[in-house]
């Protein structure tokens, strides 16, 4: 688990500097996110066997084959809302086949995973001006957040500098020790004037 922590906060540090050096090339947080993927991919990009495989809507199940996948994901769908992107602990994962042996769902079970989220102040049609739906957007992940016991990631960026160092530090307060937030404010356009 230490080598993957290692790995994932290199890659946030490696993102980061990215989008400091230059944010026009990040319209929002699905830019953002896409980056960060591409980062990861390169350290994550193994494949390797999901042990806990179960066939369903059958009595009598084949032996299933083998099913090979690797730890990333993005947008993993969970019972708590969606993950931005998931390091998964492919041993403690299950997944239903249908008796055709066709995918059917992954379930996650308690082990060593890695979930990030990722907020930016602006999207691809405007920005959030609003400090208190920032507050609210960053709040709400570290919320779902709370559900898992495992090492989480909230990536924030603040292109527009609505929270200052203090307000930050107020927003933190309380946040579960098994969550690690990153707050980027060193974001800004650079261009030249027309």
């Amino acid at each position: 688990m230490l080598h993957t922590l290692r790995l994932v906060r290199e890659s946030i540090e490696e993102l980061k500097q990215v989008v400091i050096a230059n944010p026009v090339m990040y319209f929002g947080e699905s830019d953002i996110q896409s980056e960060l993927f591409s980062i990861l991919l390169a350290r994550f990009n193994t494949e390797e066997e999901i042990k806990k495989v179960f066939v369903w809507g059958t009595n009598s199940p084949k032996t299933p084959q083998m099913v090979f996948s690797r730890r990333l994901h993005s947008e993993l769908l969970l019972p708590n809302g969606r993950i931005d992107l998931a390091i998964l602990d492919l041993d403690n994962v299950r997944m239903g086949i249908n008796s055709k042996g066709r995918f059917g769902h992954i379930q996650i079970e308690p082990g060593r995973h890695v979930f990030i989220e990722i907020k930016a102040s602006r999207t691809n049609r405007s920005s959030i001006s609003s400090r208190n739906r920032w507050v609210q957007l960053i709040s709400a992940d570290i919320n779902k957040l709370r559900a898992y016991s495992h090492p989480c990631f909230i990536l924030c960026f603040d292109f527009n500098r609505l929270l200052d160092g203090d307000a930050v530090s107020t927003l933190l307060q309380g946040t579960p020790e098994n969550i690690e937030v990153s707050y980027v404010r060193e974001v800004e356009f650079r261009g030249q004037h027309l």
